[in-house]
């Protein structure tokens, strides 16, 4: 049974690397560390330098440019978008400076999707278990919790550049090579990052320190969330 999940200011202070470490191997320590003093700089810093680091070394390579034009021009066929010689032209133009425009489009984003998912958990979550936290510690959560989308850039991108196409190992649909591409559930599991999922589950433990709830029950309202997004994702490609 998992237990009600709290913090104090009496827990014991926690230092950036400690932090970091054990987002990865003991996420509720972490979390209540963060709960009792929410600091997001460090933390945020980390996350922004890996994604960069990363982005900017594939890249920097002609396979990393081509599996990353690739990879627009799929999402763009799948969401419906007639592409033409002159689009592919531009986008091919475009990826000359993909190096620099990449990785600070990352470093860009980062903080403002974290500030955007801190602002609606903190409005979710004040609805369904009332008030008492503030989005300081929830935009400190939400940070702590992209240093799984880090680690999943740096295990993605290598694999990738090796397969020279940009699509993550860690989709479900990998397990299922004899489905066909074309259809719903071969989407559905295309949707589904197993990244993302630990990703939820540990965002999930986070949410759950903040709000003194159970985890499964924090787990069941994010888990919903990211259902409807791969239902519609999934709908939209197949």
């Amino acid at each position: 049974m998992t237990q009600v999940a709290t913090a104090t200011p009496d827990t014991p202070d926690m230092g950036l690397a400690a932090r970091v470490v054990n987002v990865f191997f003991a996420p509720r320590k972490a979390y209540e560390a963060v709960a009792a003093r929410p600091r997001v700089l460090g933390v945020m810093a980390v996350v922004i330098v890996v994604m960069m680091a990363a982005q900017f070394l594939f890249l920097s390579t002609d396979v990393g440019r081509n599996a990353a034009l690739n990879q627009q021009l799929d999402t763009m066929k799948a969401f419906g978008i007639t592409v033409t010689d002159e689009m592919v032209q531009r986008m091919e133009a475009g990826m000359e400076n993909a190096r620099l425009t990449g990785p600070l489009a990352v470093g860009a984003f980062v903080p403002i999707i974290g500030a955007a998912v801190a602002g609606l958990l903190l409005a979710i979550f004040t609805v369904i278990s009332g008030g008492g936290v503030t989005y300081k510690q929830v935009f400190s959560v939400v940070i702590h919790s992209n240093l799984i989308a880090a680690l999943a850039l740096l295990f993605t991108l290598p694999i990738a550049y090796a397969r020279e196409e940009l699509v993550s190992p860690a989709r479900l649909s990998v397990f299922f090579p004899m489905l066909d591409d074309s259809g719903f559930f071969y989407q559905l599991l295309n949707t589904i990052d197993l990244f993302h999922v630990w990703s939820v589950i540990n965002l999930s433990i986070g949410m759950a320190v903040l709000y003194k709830r159970r985890t499964g029950g924090v787990a069941a309202v994010l888990f919903a969330v990211y259902s409807v997004i791969v239902l519609i994702i999934a709908i939209v490609r197949a």
